[in-house]
């Protein structure tokens, strides 16, 4: 009902819409899957997007609900990683990315029932890795590996080598957002935020100097443990030419 209607709206109505809104703007961001996991994979592959210039730069806390943040559109919702038309993800994510002329925003919301932190490196690690470069052909990338506790690992890799960072070189900014409690088991969670800043300098930009121009392409991947953005048909997150196409546009 329009909320000038003098026509009263039942509690039974308001109450799940108040607990909703208060819960936080972005958690409705993963909207219901298609019919079927194979429409999911609809469009292009590698998918594509196209990255906002932004004025405001967003103040980095995990929240997404800077007004930098507020028309920027989401990605589709993350695929089987192995691009499977018959399963889907154990639990959606969606993304979405701006940039100016020192960073790479990216926000991601993840939908998670059952809140833990564990370290980046553990097998049950279930957090979400952040992969991005100049192009698709080179390997020469950055990763960022994060988890609901905000515990980061990034590590450059060139040329199928390894390089991690110590903390005190850190790059990327990445701070994260609850909609829960963290390990508390048997609470019922919704889910986490991921937001970074990357700046230009990670992602090695020699043909643009230090800052990228207005309708370049950049790759970038998100991925969960059976989940990703772009889906990859091999189980190996380590393929840029696999990974997203994201145009800086203005």
């Amino acid at each position: 009902m329009p909320l000038g209607s003098a026509m009263p709206v039942p509690a039974s109505k308001i109450l799940p819409l108040v607990a909703l809104l208060s819960g936080g703007l972005f958690l409705p961001a993963c909207s219901s899957a298609p019919d079927h996991p194979v429409l999911d994979l609809a469009g292009d592959i590698p998918r594509n997007y196209q990255a906002r210039f932004t004025y405001d730069a967003p103040t980095l806390d995990g929240k997404l609900d800077d007004r930098a943040w507020m028309h920027i559109p989401w990605t589709a919702n993350f695929v089987h990683l192995e691009g499977s038309g018959t399963t889907r993800p154990r639990l959606q994510s969606r993304a979405k990315m701006m940039w100016d002329r020192q960073f790479l925003y990216v926000g991601v919301w993840m939908i998670e029932p059952n809140l833990e932190s564990k370290p980046v490196s553990s097998l049950g690690f279930d957090g979400l890795s952040l992969f991005v470069t100049r192009d698709g052909e080179r390997i020469d990338y950055h990763m960022v590996t994060l988890e609901p506790g905000g515990r980061m690992l990034e590590n450059h890799v060139r040329t199928e080598e390894p390089t991690s960072l110590p903390n005190h070189a850190t790059r990327v900014l990445g701070e994260v957002g609850l909609s829960g409690t963290m390990d508390t088991p048997g609470d019922a969670d919704r889910g986490w935020w991921a937001e970074f800043a990357i700046p230009w300098s990670a992602v090695d930009l020699p043909k643009f100097s230090t800052i990228p121009e207005a309708g370049s392409t950049i790759r970038v991947q998100l991925a969960r443990r059976d989940g990703a953005w772009s889906p990859h048909y091999q189980h190996d997150l380590h393929t840029p030419r696999m990974w997203g196409k994201v145009k800086l546009v203005k």
